[in-house]
């Protein structure tokens, strides 16, 4: 599939590109990207590349769908959200976002659109059913943001992930196709 470009009020989301290295570095040495998400420390130019190249194959190859946040007035890149790990109709979502971009409901506002497209039939969307959300039991804002967004708190797997040498809960959450996602969702306290 070519790279598809969404839009919100506020946001344009499009595939990040060569020309956004610089900014993909920035929030990927965030202290809270890498407290909550596997990317390598330390960060570089090299494996911005690399990670750059995963998200141009994925759309080539239909095997991930990334997309870079950007503000409509402003095109530095702020943060990615992307559907992955396709089965059965099914999906993933993730996101990382730079502290530029937080405190201010973008993350929820893209995730929201990513998941819009992601449910609707093609040829306008990807026409999954459901698409689920992982993260670390710690990782409060990313747990905001999936509620926001009308993700059902699915579960907590006790001690499920080695992150940075430790272990740790994983929350899991998600969403149907045809999950009314306006309602907003209690989850129990962490």
């Amino acid at each position: 599939m070519l790279p598809v470009t969404l839009r919100t009020d506020r946001l344009v989301l499009s595939a990040p590109g060569p020309a956004d290295a610089e900014a993909v570095i920035a929030y990927a040495n965030d202290p809270d990207v890498i407290a909550f998400t596997p990317v390598p420390v330390p960060y570089g130019h090299a494996e911005a590349r690399q990670w750059l190249d995963l998200v141009e194959v994925g759309w080539r190859d239909d095997t991930r769908y990334d997309f870079g946040i950007r503000r409509a007035e402003d095109p530095r890149l702020l943060g990615t959200v992307g559907v992955f790990g396709f089965v059965d109709g099914a999906g993933e979502i993730g996101w990382a976002l730079h502290p530029d971009g937080r405190g201010q409901s973008l993350m929820a506002e893209a995730a929201d659109r990513v998941l819009a497209w992601a449910f609707a039939a093609p040829p306008d969307g990807l026409g999954l059913v459901r698409v689920q959300w992982r993260a670390l039991g710690t990782n409060a804002a990313s747990s905001a943001t999936a509620r926001r967004i009308g993700m059902r708190f699915e579960g907590r797997s006790r001690s499920a992930v080695v992150h940075r040498g430790a272990r740790h809960d994983q929350l899991l959450a998600a969403v149907l196709r045809d999950d009314d996602r306006t309602v907003p969702q209690v989850w129990p306290d962490a």
